[in-house]
């Protein structure tokens, strides 16, 4: 299913990334990496250009939205099964990093809250 939904007609536009063929993979690929760090407590890491399509992905949080919206667009079964898969990785995810607890980091520029993986501390922050 997930090869299907990466080499579908993205023509409309309604992707927030570039899916093309294999990202699926070399998202979860990137969030596992993240996690496979020796540290027992982890820092995101912010992109140095997020505009840039293949820069933002530095950022772990980025990758996480990619793989949100994935999930948003598989068919029930192939959700159910993603998902599984991050329900895992999430676990791991929220108990290596650390809560940022600065509530104007919690929102974007229009006042609309991130999801709780964007609300974790990053390097230097």
């Amino acid at each position: 299913m997930i090869h299907m939904l990466e080499h579908g007609d993205h023509s409309h536009g309604y992707h927030l990334f570039d899916l093309q063929s294999g990202r699926t993979s070399q998202f979860l690929h990137s969030y596992r990496k993240f996690l496979r760090q020796p540290a027992r407590r982890l820092r995101l890491v912010a992109s140095e250009c997020p505009a840039c399509p293949g820069c933002q992905y530095d950022d772990v949080a980025v990758v996480r939205d990619a793989l949100e919206e994935i999930v948003s667009f598989l068919p029930l079964l192939a959700r159910a099964e993603l998902r599984r898969l991050l329900v895992d990785l999430d676990a791991e995810f929220g108990r290596r990093t650390l809560h940022d607890p600065d509530p104007s980091h919690w929102v974007d520029w229009s006042g609309n809250p991130y999801p709780w993986w964007h609300r974790r501390l990053y390097v230097g922050g």
